[in-house]
């Protein structure tokens, strides 16, 4: 059985496929087998995908009979390994050549669960930025982890806090290897809804998580303006992410109360009242007498239904975030008042509509190009 299983998945990615099998082939550590799930992709992806399949038996092809979306493919992909560890990369990116050397040393020399390397954001013509997967005093030591007591305690809360609105690392699934035993006894299961699927994954099994390192690697190359950065499917419309967030709240409050950190609350609350503005100013697009106006105050009043809104007066007096004890929007929320919000967010939208033009022409322009 292979050391590492590398599960890829791929919808309409015939022009990118080539790309990544190459760099795994090209990887100096040569012990892992390739999934491949291919998730009913209408183009050549399959015929492709075969063309490899035949050059190295460590290549293998899993084909679901209807589309699943992505993280069901993963999850399939998952189903299907054979590997000690599990490592991701999306369909539409690709490998450094020692990404699995870099991580799979220290996983083994240490008895790590996981390990993760920085990633690199590829724009074409314009470059690229490096994304480091963590602050720069975690690099390069086993993170001993323990949820229930002592000094590692202060290291899960540290950490753990990044799926509650503060970013430290990537919740993405790539970046990383993965101890497939730790999956299995965190019970984790694809969510319905894509959207946040790559930190439901990872928050879920992070407590599972004993023994980690971060290491100070660029070993993956994330395409921006690609597939799964495209986002143009229905789904990632401002209402639906929305109706998600809501969700994504509650599920994350269990946890919260689980793992006894009540901070976080604090935390998720600014992180859901950025959403607001955000999907809201993508909303309200016209004046607040038309009907347009008058349908969008009405979808609000329903995310504002849940019984949670009214507990964010407790952000209001916070020691910690007394720049939020007299804030606008957020006693707009409290209050429930969906037409203040809307206002307030047609202003906001107004104020960067420039920006907003500008950053979604970048993104067309770079999405139609073959890099």
């Amino acid at each position: 059985m292979p050391k590492i299983s590398i599960v890829a998945t791929f919808y309409n990615s015939e022009k990118y496929i080539r790309k990544l099998i190459d760099s795994v082939l090209a990887q100096t550590y040569n012990d892992w087998e390739l999934i491949c799930v291919d998730d009913c992709s209408p183009g050549n992806d399959f015929s492709i995908l075969k063309e490899y399949e035949k050059k190295d038996s460590r290549i293998r092809i899993i084909s679901n009979k209807k589309n699943y979306g992505i993280s069901k493919a993963k999850f399939r992909g998952i189903q299907e390994s054979q590997g000690q560890y599990l490592c991701f990369i999306d369909g539409d990116d690709w490998l450094e050549p020692n990404a699995l050397k870099f991580m799979i040393e220290p996983a083994i020399e240490d008895e790590l669960d996981m390990v993760c390397m920085n990633s690199r954001k590829v724009l074409p013509y314009i470059g690229y930025s490096k994304n480091s997967c963590v602050n720069r005093e975690f690099y390069n030591k086993v993170l001993q982890i323990d949820t229930k007591e002592g000094e590692g305690r202060i290291n899960f809360e540290r950490l753990y806090v990044n799926f509650f609105g503060i970013n430290i690392f990537n919740v993405t699934y790539w970046g990383k290897l993965i101890k497939k035993s730790l999956i299995i006894d965190s019970k984790f299961t694809p969510p319905e809804s894509v959207i946040g699927e790559d930190q439901v994954f990872t928050m879920t099994i992070f407590p599972y998580v004993k023994r980690m390192m971060f290491v100070d690697y660029i070993g993956y190359n994330w395409r921006w303006g690609g597939i799964t950065s495209g986002k143009k499917n229905d789904i990632w419309t401002s209402e639906q992410y929305l109706i998600r967030s809501n969700d994504f709240f509650i599920e994350r409050l269990k946890l919260i109360d689980l793992y006894e950190v009540p901070s976080y609350k604090s935390i998720m609350m600014i992180e859901q009242k950025n959403i607001f503005q955000s999907m809201i100013g993508n909303l309200a697009l016209k004046d607040i007498d038309t009907e347009y106006a008058k349908n969008i105050i009405k979808f609000i009043d329903t995310i504002l239904e849940p019984e949670f809104y009214t507990q964010f007066v407790h952000l209001k007096y916070d020691p910690l975030y007394p720049e939020y004890k007299n804030n606008f929007l957020l006693e707009a929320m409290i209050n429930k008042d969906s037409m203040k919000i809307y206002q307030y967010c047609m202003g906001i939208y107004k104020k960067n509509r420039l920006r907003r033009f500008a950053k979604k022409l970048l993104h067309r322009v770079l999405y139609s190009l073959d890099f």
